[in-house]
């Protein structure tokens, strides 16, 4: 890791696995799974590479238990776009509404 990027980083990342479902403004709802969790945002694995936008608003939801829908988490902007992977965070964010989890 360079330093830049060490300096860049606020909050302690930790590496979660869980799925997420994304939802674009559009109301487009994409599956990702978790990199890593902080407390300011998250790394996602799409599936395959989708055109995000950096700077696009998005609303996030976390499978946090096997047998109930995805988790409300909260909007983030997207804020690095490499391949499948996508960063997003939840800092200075504006709302966009409240999450409905994928399927309802």
């Amino acid at each position: 890791m360079d330093v830049q990027a060490k300096e860049n980083r606020k909050e302690i990342r930790y590496p979660v696995q869980a799925e997420v479902v994304v939802e674009r403004a559009s109301g487009e709802k994409i599956v990702a799974s978790t990199v890593n969790i902080s407390g300011g945002g998250l790394l996602l694995n799409l599936p395959s590479a989708v055109d995000f936008e950096v700077g696009e608003t998005v609303t996030c939801g976390v499978k946090l238990y096997a047998q109930k829908p995805p988790q409300p988490w909260g909007s983030g902007r997207v804020v690095r776009v490499e391949n499948s992977l996508i960063a997003i965070d939840f800092r200075n964010a504006p709302p966009r509404g409240h999450f409905e989890p994928a399927g309802s």
